[in-house]
């Protein structure tokens, strides 16, 4: 009977290996510098945000993302100046106009708050994330690449320049 447990023990094991290396396959997460670089590219792309003159960002949980996008308050990102860039563990109870989710615990609630607010809302494309919301940040095949839901964004009042459609695969 112990080796019959020990046997089914081993076989989970062996499967959860395989699982997480055929998700860690199809997609790795995309080193940060690129991402808050990618960022200001993606809001150039998003025809509401391209409009503004000033855009603000949020950052739910992710203290490194925040600290690579704080030397770039004041500057121009996209076609608009970053005039304003919060950090949180929490939701924050004000709008902003992009949502960067950097947990996957709290991607549900994040999605709500930016369909509620019109917000944009990007998000690592790391393992635990369920990808739903607007537009993940990843690695495949060793370039960066783009996960775009359009239901989402449409739920988010986003209206994306054709450019991405050609670039992004949709989810």
């Amino acid at each position: 009977m112990l080796l019959y447990d020990s046997k089914i023990k081993l076989k989970l094991l062996l499967l959860t290996l395989m699982i997480s290396i055929a998700f860690g396959a199809n997609s790795e997460e995309l080193p940060l510098r690129l991402q808050v670089a990618l960022i200001s590219k993606i809001i150039a792309m998003e025809h509401n945000l391209a409009q503004k003159k000033e855009v603000t960002i949020y950052v739910l949980n992710a203290p490194k993302v925040f600290d690579i996008l704080k030397d770039d308050v004041g500057f121009k990102i996209g076609n608009s100046i970053l005039s304003r860039l919060d950090f949180g563990k929490v939701l924050p109870e004000v709008k902003y106009d992009v949502l960067y989710i950097g947990s996957y615990t709290q991607e549900a609630s994040a999605v709500k708050y930016a369909e509620k607010t019109r917000t944009l809302s990007l998000y690592p494309i790391i393992n635990g994330m369920q990808k739903i919301g607007s537009l993940g940040l990843g690695i495949k095949s060793g370039k960066p690449m783009f996960l775009l839901d359009l239901e989402q964004s449409e739920s988010e009042g986003l209206h994306w320049n054709s450019k991405i459609l050609k670039i992004a695969q949709l989810k």
